[in-house]
Order: C-alpha cells, then sequence, then structure tokens
C-alpha cells in the first residue's frame, strides 16, 4: 500500500482571495514553485519555503479579517491508497 500527497493550496488562495503571484511575491517564493504545488506538479518542498507560504498566508488572512489559521493540513493532505 502506498500513498500519495494532494496539494490544496490552489482552495486556500481562492477562499482567502489571492493570486498565486500575490503569494510568491509575499513570501519570497519562485512564482514557478507557487504555481508546482497549486497544479500538483511538485515532487518536494523545501521546509523553509512551506513556513514562508504558511506565515505568509496567515498574515494575509489576518490583514483581511479571516479568523482561522491555516496549517499544513490546509494546504497539503496525505491521502493512503
Amino acid at each position: 500500500m502506498s500513498g500519495r500527497i494532494k496539494f490544496k493550496l490552489g482552495e486556500i488562495l481562492e477562499e482567502i482571495g489571492i493570486t498565486r503571484n500575490k503569494l510568491a511575491v509575499e513570501s519570497k517564493t519562485r512564482p514557478g514553485t507557487v504555481l508546482d504545488i497549486v497544479s500538483g506538479e511538485t515532487k518536494r518542498i523545501e521546509l523553509d519555503t512551506l513556513i514562508s507560504i504558511l506565515d505568509t498566508l496567515n498574515d494575509i488572512a489576518n490583514k483581511k479579517g479571516i479568523k482561522r489559521r491555516i496549517s499544513i493540513s490546509d494546504i497539503m493532505e496525505y491521502i493512503q491508497e
């Protein structure tokens, strides 16, 4: 039995109302990296990059008055097959 990771970053971007490019600029992440994550094409992600994306998403959500915290499980999910 094996599993896979499903990326849900695109859903969060829609929920908080920002573009991939805004996330890339604000989190200082390559736009290609953000696109790869959103499209599910990434094969690996550096922890520093993940932390930067999460920090940025939470900062933006907070500024927009969104009260919940965005966590790793909001942007990626392990699916056992």
